[in-house]
């Protein structure tokens, strides 16, 4: 597993290099949002990125403000799935596969059949592997709230690379009755060579896969926000948000029985594979409702759900077209950005330096891997006016849907530096050793004027 996941970290982080740039997946917040959660509190240049209203909120504090990232936000993370000691089962199953010959009856045959096809249901439902990388583009994001303008402007330049590798389970079929006799079954997955009586030899046909996907998004945003309304109490303000995406996609299938050679250089393989790619536009919009103690506010995504269409899967080689497995990759072809409604509010004293924020998305959506995503989180938070005391923050984020992931966060600021790290209370298993299915850690600098 070592050697899996130090493979796949660094072919990642080759192709991540020259993008400098890490945008706001579902599966990584940016910056301080990490800790935060996507609730715009006004502690952060990173919360003005969340709501589109939220840019102009600051002209009530403050009056004229421009903000701007120096390196707003550098980040990394992983997450496992539900599957003790995955990949060094999966190469124990590999080398059972090469060492078939070495069985003294067929019935040893139906023994191991048994203990692979339990591996092949528990790696699709259960196991996956998850790698994450990026950064803002320098300067970004900028916000810029002045009088002239009614409001505020925020533009962000972003973008994301992540890989991912899972299973996708076709059961091995074998009639060990049939070639006990020598009967050659059309339906077998399995042929043997007998010497005598003996099985001295095999061959697979079987569409068991390990799929790996690499991703890189790319994404300019430009928004405007402005007051509606104002009362005594509290201020309504409004905002609207455009977003160009550009989408690279790589995704190949590594058939179970190619496994056999062993999987580091398999999954090297895959990640130097060829993005295919698309782009498309997404609008956003939001409200945020202001008083001297409180926020509350709605953000809606992607409300037009734009669609990014890529190449077909390599399905070369794949026995069965009407199997489980063809079906599955086939189908894969397209990837939609579905809307998010997500709730917001945060309690805070009357200088700001007190903060307690929660969020809710209410309903859930996949990323581009097809993971489901409706993130929960509350925090509580003291921001210094002093550049000598670091600000600090806590709090808890969890996936209500998918794989249902609980994380720790806790994050510091000192002057213009921000340290944010998530890791999950939930455990897995890899090479003997007991570790956090998930973990994300964030740095960046941001200045305000």
């Amino acid at each position: 597993m070592k050697r899996l996941m130090t493979a796949t970290a660094l072919t990642v982080a080759a192709a991540l290099l020259p993008l400098l740039a890490q945008a706001t997946p579902l599966y990584h917040p940016p910056g301080s949002n990490l800790t935060y959660g996507a609730v715009s509190n006004g502690q952060s240049i990173m919360s003005d990125i969340t709501n589109p209203a939220a840019g102009a909120a600051v002209l009530q504090q403050n009056g004229n403000q421009y903000r701007f990232g120096i390196l707003s936000s550098v980040g990394a993370g992983y997450e496992f799935g539900e599957v003790d000691n995955l990949y060094s089962r999966i190469d124990t199953e590999s080398e059972a596969f090469q060492n078939l010959q070495t069985v003294t009856s067929v019935a040893d045959i139906d023994a191991r059949l048994v203990s692979l096809n339990a591996l092949l249901v528990d790696i699709e439902d259960n196991g996956y592997a998850k790698v994450f990388f990026g950064g803002h583009l320098p300067v970004m994001p900028l916000v810029v709230a002045h009088k002239a303008l009614g409001g505020s402007l925020v533009l962000d330049v972003n973008g994301s690379i992540a890989a991912r590798a899972t299973a996708l389970n076709d059961p091995v079929n074998f009639n060990s009755a049939d070639a006990s006799m020598g009967i050659d079954d059309p339906t077998d997955d399995l042929t043997l060579t007998f010497a005598g009586a003996v099985p001295n030899g095999f061959t697979i046909d079987n569409d068991s896969t390990v799929l790996v996907k690499a991703a890189r998004t790319i994404e300019i945003a430009l928004g405007y926000s402005r007051p509606l309304l104002k009362t005594r109490e509290a201020t309504l303000y409004g905002g609207l948000r455009g977003r160009y995406y550009k989408v690279d996609t790589s995704r190949t299938g590594i058939r179970f029985s190619g496994l056999v050679d062993g999987t580091e250089q398999v999954f090297e393989d895959a990640l130097d594979s060829n993005l295919d790619s698309d782009s498309g536009l997404g609008l956003d919009v939001g409200v945020l409702w202001v008083s001297e103690y409180y926020r509350a506010g709605a953000t809606l995504t992607n409300i037009n759900e734009p669609e990014f269409k890529f190449s077909p899967i390599d399905l070369s080689g794949y026995s069965d077209p009407g199997g489980p497995v063809y079906q599955k990759l086939a189908a894969s072809n397209t990837y939609t950005m579905e809307k998010q409604l997500q709730l917001e509010a945060a309690l805070y004293t009357a200088s700001r330096n007190w903060v307690i924020s929660g969020g809710l998305d209410a309903n859930a959506v996949e990323d581009v891997f097809g993971d489901e995503y409706r993130w929960a989180t509350v925090s509580a938070a003291y921001a210094t006016d002093t550049w000598w005391l670091p600000g600090i923050r806590a709090g808890l984020r969890k996936n209500l849907a998918g794989s249902e992931i609980n994380y720790y966060t806790l994050g510091a600021t000192l002057a213009v530096v921000n340290v944010d790290l998530a890791w999950s209370s939930d455990k897995v298993t890899i090479d003997g050793s007991s570790v956090s299915r998930g973990a994300m850690l964030n740095l960046g600098l941001e200045i305000s004027f």
